[in-house]
């Protein structure tokens, strides 16, 4: 392994990874089956070393210490120099004990955070750029996650409450009990609901967040550090709650009654082919840089130009072709760049 990788990796367990340090530990994956179990290995040793001392808040720079440590006393050798040499030799002996869930497309690992009832043990998916990916949860429940998204939630999810953290979209198909509402937890909202389907798109990178209402039924109110739902709002079948939060000015929050037609569209990512409904390219822009890990810069004369029909699961040159079918655009793809604009001839 070269160092570079090594840097790439050391970022991720320390959660400090950037795009690109994702991207390039996908190639570095895709390269070789046997890496996803390399990659593992470090997240249980990484995991082991994190939650050595409960009594104290641990940095990753300390934790990464505590790592270095325990490959130099397994191997009685200086770390660095194990580090370097012989790793995975004996990361495979720590980790033995330690069950850490990995498959190429997304990263499962533990961590421990402080909140005021004190130190817990949450459980992150990351699902980078270009991928999705399916979670089951302990009480049956399970989440579909777009592309460039998070979940967390607390290892003893299920025995008492069930609550889980998403930043980006998921589709959530929730396992009904009564007794234990499933809360997921936006930086804008509180969506709770007793067994029902629905989806949630909360990217922080953007000043909406929506959440559509498939089956059953769903509450929707303030996060516990934003407050732009004056009381609880009831979501019946087919309903969308948007969330604006534009800077400068106050949140909007809108519930509209979707065309059964229109609904599935909203949440048709979750297939092989989407359905799109009028859709402006710049929206419709940035969910082709989630799904093909690239970044799309379109003109301002485009941006609002509105797209509905079908996006078949193919190449994103295709998909582009596609467009063009009803949109007077030209596009260049450079790399992971790709430009649209005004194609004159069929303006």
């Amino acid at each position: 392994m070269n160092h570079q990788i090594e840097d790439y990796i050391i970022n991720f367990l320390a959660r400090k990874e950037s795009p690109e340090d994702v991207h390039k530990l996908q190639e570095w994956l895709a390269a070789d089956p046997l890496r996803r179990d390399e990659l593992k290995q470090w997240l249980a040793v990484w995991d082991a070393a994190t939650v050595m001392d409960m009594d104290e808040k641990i940095s990753p720079e300390k934790a990464y210490q505590r790592f270095m440590f325990r490959i130099g006393a397994e191997e009685k050798e200086t770390p660095a120099k194990v580090i370097r040499a012989d790793i995975f030799r004996t990361i495979l002996r720590i980790a033995a004990i330690f069950a850490i869930s990995f498959s190429l497309g997304i990263f499962s690992h533990y961590y421990w955070e402080r909140n005021q009832q004190g130190e817990f043990a949450l459980i992150e998916n990351i699902v980078p750029p270009g991928s999705k990916s399916e979670i089951k949860l302990p009480d049956g429940s399970t989440v579909l996650l777009n592309a460039g998204s998070t979940l967390r939630y607390p290892a003893n999810f299920g025995k008492k409450r069930r609550d889980v953290y998403l930043e980006g979209e998921g589709y959530f198909t929730v396992a009904k009990q009564t007794a234990r509402p499933f809360t997921v937890h936006t930086a804008w909202a509180k969506i709770k609901d007793l067994g029902t389907e629905f989806n949630v798109k909360s990217y922080p990178d953007e000043n909406v967040m929506e959440t559509i209402l498939i089956s059953g039924e769903l509450s929707v109110e303030n996060s516990d550090s934003f407050s732009a739902i004056e009381r609880p709002i009831l979501l019946k079948p087919g309903q969308k709650l948007t969330l604006t939060a534009e800077p400068d000015t106050q949140p909007v929050v809108v519930v509209t009654q979707l065309e059964p037609d229109m609904a599935e569209a909203e949440v048709s990512w979750k297939e092989r082919d989407w359905r799109i409904e009028r859709v402006p390219l710049q929206d419709l822009a940035v969910r082709l840089e989630r799904r093909y890990d690239v970044r799309i810069h379109v003109d301002d004369q485009l941006k609002s130009h509105s797209f509905t029909g079908p996006i078949p699961d193919v190449s994103l040159e295709q998909v582009l072709n596609i467009i063009r079918l009803s949109a007077p655009i030209l596009y260049h793809i450079d790399g992971k760049d790709v430009y649209i604009s005004v194609d004159p001839e069929n303006e």
